[in-house]
């Protein structure tokens, strides 16, 4: 993401809209009040680093502590921490090491918290820092006290948490569909077609056959295809005693067409259109092979998209735009984790 596009996502995002958001990290914020952090051994030093930014022991401890309660909210009894602690640290580390680099790659590319936004939420998002409603300084006291950091540390991990939040949300905006793009996949709903298709065991072939009269048989198919001579196919495919089958109709962009079992054959389907019908080569799936034909198309009356499949398109369209982003960024990142602290 560039600093102008960031900038015009920024202007987009109200200052009500991020408080929203962030009110996902008072949920967070519960896990560290539910137990105090263990205790590594001293002189381990820090837990990673991110380019110049060192992650400490302390927040290495409060998030494995974070993320054990997390599956021990989901697997109960059924969880065995001692035996997964190792794993449970590494997910803890990752965690961290992640954050990091999308805090980082946020604040290159313009992304930021303002000040106000960090009060209003330790004032007014966090429900263990108020009483009847009211935020109350000594419970805020009382927290950064038990979990043994700083209002300054802490304070800059929330602006982190909302810049990071912040990030991705604005990936979600940018790759929302256009109308124009909605209406063309209204329109596309309404198309369907049928495909007439060839399917070539190339072992039961070569049993019928011998091996080299089914390869020159293959061969001579491939060649008829290329040309376009689709009676010299229908020859080849009549002396290799293999006949045509049809899907019938189908919805465009079904994602299987019936009696069609190779994921490649159903990917070439789309490669056919009506000035060109006839798929000019064979598609090869391992022992399978397959002569695919346009034989009819059908325009209807599209169906509505449904709002829950729309939106799961597009979280999935950000959410992978999100992480080709931070996984760029990795690359150019230098990254350490201290291996001690896995083996303690």
């Amino acid at each position: 993401m560039n600093e102008n596009l960031a900038d015009k996502m920024k202007r987009k995002l109200s200052a009500k809209s991020i408080t929203a958001i962030v009110l996902f990290g008072a949920i967070i914020l519960t896990f560290v009040f539910m137990g105090a952090p263990g205790k590594l051994g001293m002189g381990v030093g820090s837990a990673a680093q991110v380019n110049n930014t060192l992650i400490s022991i302390a927040d290495f401890q409060n998030e494995e502590n974070r993320v054990a309660e997390y599956y021990k909210n989901i697997f109960g009894s059924q969880m065995d921490f001692s035996s997964q602690r190792q794993l449970l640290r590494q997910q803890a580390i990752e965690n961290l090491v992640r954050m990091e680099l999308v805090s980082q790659a946020a604040q290159k590319a313009g992304i930021l918290a303002t000040d106000q936004e960090v009060a209003d939420f330790i004032m007014k998002d966090v429900p263990f820092f108020q009483q009847n409603g009211q935020f109350q300084r000594e419970f805020y006291k009382s927290y950064l006290e038990n979990s043994r950091t700083s209002a300054g540390n802490f304070e800059q991990k929330i602006r982190k948490d909302i810049s990071n939040i912040r990030t991705r949300h604005l990936f979600e905006i940018a790759n929302r569909t256009p109308a124009a793009e909605l209406g063309k996949m209204q329109e596309l709903r309404g198309g369907k077609i049928n495909v007439s298709f060839v399917k070539i065991d190339e072992d039961a072939l070569i049993k019928a056959m011998t091996k080299e009269k089914a390869e020159a048989a293959i061969k001579a198919l491939d060649e008829a295809l290329a040309k376009g001579d689709e009676a010299a196919v229908n020859a080849q495919l009549k002396e290799m005693k293999a006949g045509w089958e049809e899907t019938g109709l189908v919805e465009i962009g079904a994602d299987q067409f019936p009696k069609i079992t190779s994921r490649v054959a159903t990917e070439s389907i789309f490669e056919l259109t009506k000035a060109q019908p006839l798929l000019k080569r064979i598609v090869r799936d391992g022992n399978q092979k397959y002569v695919l034909k346009l034989k009819d198309t059908k325009m209807e009356a599209g169906k509505a998209l449904e709002p829950n499949v729309l939106e799961m398109t597009q979280k999935r369209r950000g959410d992978g735009m999100f992480e080709a982003w931070v996984n760029q960024f990795r690359k150019n990142s230098h990254v350490t984790m201290n291996k001690q602290i896995m083996e303690m």
